[in-house]
């Protein structure tokens, strides 16, 4: 579960800062640095109930937005309320298209893209601290199932 190095990193953050580094959210800084995929508060604390019952929703929530305001995890709004974090301690970023029929996220990663950003920033003397890039749309499985059905109507 969850590089020690990273564990660690986190650790030293919430004890620098006079947070308790208790052992619930030891176990949460865990589960979330453990998962590389895309989860939800309500999924992660699932998770973390699977090695501990006694796990509350509300530490969860609570520890969750801290690892998030520390840049550890990085929160996705997906629309429609939904909102999924993910891992990003100790990785390179990255940006998102979200699936707006069944909510599928594809990371991707594009330099030019990245390049252009810079450029605009430069051109207006703005310096970029962070960014998130979200293309809604629908994947290759719903758009080539939206043809189907329009396929087996004809």
């Amino acid at each position: 579960m969850g590089e020690p190095q990273e564990l660690a990193i986190v650790e030293r953050f919430m004890r620098e800062r006079g947070m308790r580094w208790t052992t619930q959210r030891t176990l949460i800084a865990k589960v979330a640095l453990d998962s590389h995929a895309h989860f939800s508060a309500d999924e992660l604390l699932s998770m973390c109930q699977q090695e501990d019952a006694d796990v509350s929703r509300a530490t969860v929530y609570r520890t969750l937005s801290m690892l998030e305001a520390a840049g550890f995890v990085e929160g996705l709004d997906t629309g429609e309320g939904k909102r999924r974090f993910e891992h990003v301690l100790g990785h390179c970023h990255h940006d998102h298209m979200v699936c707006t029929n069944c909510g599928k996220i594809i990371e991707f990663r594009d330099d030019a893209l990245e390049k252009r950003q810079e450029i605009a920033a430069k051109a207006e003397g703005f310096q970029i601290e962070s960014h998130s890039l979200k293309l809604f749309g629908r994947c290759k499985n719903c758009r080539e199932n939206t043809l189907s059905e329009v396929d087996k109507s004809l």
